[in-house]
């Protein structure tokens, strides 16, 4: 997978670009929510099967209320009532398994606060799985300049390398406003590999616009079905379930936590705090004015020339981390992966490493300069000020 390209670095690190790694790199947190164990699946909401443990189904089944009293009601109403509402929770958990679509489980969680707990369920993981896909997964920033078998340490196997070594690459090349295919048969390199040829471009999706999405389709679907269908879901179903619906990235994603940022392949992490300008800019895994993002990008770049715009005190274009891979967690769910394993803690380092970057560029020192560098920084809106 690759990022669309074509600009500096400079405007990559300066101008909050940045904040893509950070959606890219979080592992979110499951909120609060019915006790079962949630389903695997992707943003295109297709989910594979899953089994229920006896504790689980207990407590669906007492989600679901007076069992007996609900029986006896709908027996007065005649035998087809009973034929779906009152199958066995573990029939129940295997039709929203075969449910193709996220939003044909959400509708149909809508038809009672006992559906519901399954299909928070799954709404919760659809929701989840658009953010931490690059999570654990190889990360270089590749200036265009690299020559051929210049590659980051590691990256590669002996064998991906001799096979790399004799690869041909054609390019897409902008031309007005569109890609143009052009052959020209020259030696692959680490750039080849963010071309449209070679990489998928990531869509990075954007949790608060799905929600919002999601929501408009249950509402606009119930008004189109029969009378009765819109009374029940599009009234007081679908506005009861409205705030879980409309969820955004800091659902998943808790402010009461402390996260950290952690480099899978050397087993070090970095503390938030330790690079937030000011506490109170720390949110989560997001960091206002300068947090994550921006220190993993200045050191996953790698390039042969050392020419990069900028004003360069740290060697940039041969980071460090080029072609590690990462996370971003939160500080408990790493001791309970790590078990009291040897970590080593790089925040001061890094702080540092970071602060004499913004320094070099902009001549002033970051924490006292702050409102001088953020009204110069590139791509800077017009009315986007200095947060409090």
């Amino acid at each position: 997978m690759a990022l669309p390209h074509g600009r500096s670095l400079r405007d990559l690190l300066f101008g909050r670009s940045a904040d893509v790694l950070v959606r890219l790199l979080t592992v979110p947190v499951r909120p609060q929510s019915p006790p079962s164990s949630p389903p695997a699946l992707s943003r295109n909401g297709r989910r594979p099967t899953q089994t229920t443990s006896s504790a689980s189904r207990d407590s669906l089944r007492e989600t679901r209320g007076d069992g007996q009293s609900h029986k006896r009601a709908e027996a007065q109403r005649g035998s087809d009532a009973l034929a779906f509402s009152n199958l066995p929770p573990e029939l129940h958990r295997l039709v929203f398994d075969h449910i193709e679509f996220i939003e044909d489980a959400v509708c149909l969680g809508l038809a009672s606060r006992y559906f519901w707990t399954f299909a928070r369920e799954y709404l919760d993981a659809y929701y989840m799985s658009f953010l931490g896909r690059w999570a654990g997964e190889s990360i270089v920033c590749v200036g265009e300049d690299v020559k051929p078998g210049d590659y980051p340490p590691g990256l590669f196997s002996a064998e991906e390398l001799d096979a790399l070594q004799k690869t041909r690459a054609d390019l897409w090349m902008p031309d007005d406003d569109h890609l143009e295919y052009v052959k020209c048969n020259e030696s692959f390199t680490l750039f080849h590999f963010a071309s449209p040829s070679v990489s998928v471009l990531e869509e990075v999706g954007d949790v608060s616009a799905e929600a919002w999405r999601m929501y408009c389709h249950c509402r606009d679907r119930a008004k189109h079905g029969d009378p009765a269908l819109e009374a029940k879901l599009g009234g007081p179903a679908l506005e009861a379930t409205r705030s879980e619906i409309i969820a955004t990235a800091s659902t998943y994603t808790p402010q009461d936590q402390p996260w950290i940022l952690r480099n899978l392949t050397t087993k070090e992490f970095v503390r938030s705090e330790a690079i937030a300008i000011k506490a109170e800019y720390v949110r989560g895994p997001n960091i206002a004015v300068l947090g994550f993002g921006e220190v993993v990008l200045s050191r996953i770049c790698w390039s042969t020339s050392p020419s990069i715009g900028m004003t360069d005190t740290t060697n940039i274009s041969r980071g460090v981390w080029a072609g590690h891979c990462f996370d971003i967690t939160t500080l408990a769910r790493h001791e309970d992966d790590t078990g009291g394993a040897e970590w080593s803690d790089v925040s001061d380092e890094v702080a540092r490493e970071i602060a004499n970057i913004w320094e070099s560029e902009y001549g002033v020192d970051l924490r006292e300069g702050l409102p001088y560098w953020y009204q110069r920084r590139p791509n800077r809106n017009y009315f986007d000020l200095v947060p409090p």
